[in-house]
């Protein structure tokens, strides 16, 4: 579940970073706003993608041997409760999400920038 939420994670950032302030992977000059709005939504995303699999992997903690598996716990989970079960509580995780990944996002930006040699944009040379 992690491998493809944070490939969707790091790309959506990278996308709404681009969409929010054309040019600024080249020149690595977009202003805050961006850098919180594209992380918000990063992670987002990533929260979206991979919570029915967290919802099934928490299940499988707390079930106390009641499931045989990853696909017996996703079964039983719909049977039981419907597809909403894979989705309940999903308003906020996402909503903590876009606040702290915008805030995780533009700290590290920001902290890039005090340190001029360490954020090189690509296809500049040191």
């Amino acid at each position: 579940r992690d491998a493809p939420a944070h490939g969707l994670y790091f790309w959506t950032y990278e996308y709404f970073r681009e969409r929010l302030h054309p040019g600024c992977r080249k020149t690595g000059d977009e202003n805050l706003t961006t850098m919180l709005l594209a992380g918000g939504l990063a992670g987002v995303a990533s929260w979206v993608a991979c919570y029915p699999l967290d919802v099934v992997k928490t299940r499988l903690q707390q079930g106390h041997g009641a499931y045989h598996g990853i696909s017996d716990c996703f079964r039983k989970s719909v049977q039981q409760e419907g597809y909403s079960v894979l989705w309940r509580g999903l308003g906020t995780a996402v909503a903590r999400a876009f606040v702290v990944n915008g805030a995780i996002f533009a700290a590290y930006e920001v902290a890039l920038r005090c340190f001029p040699s360490a954020h090189v944009a690509p296809g500049k040379r040191v």
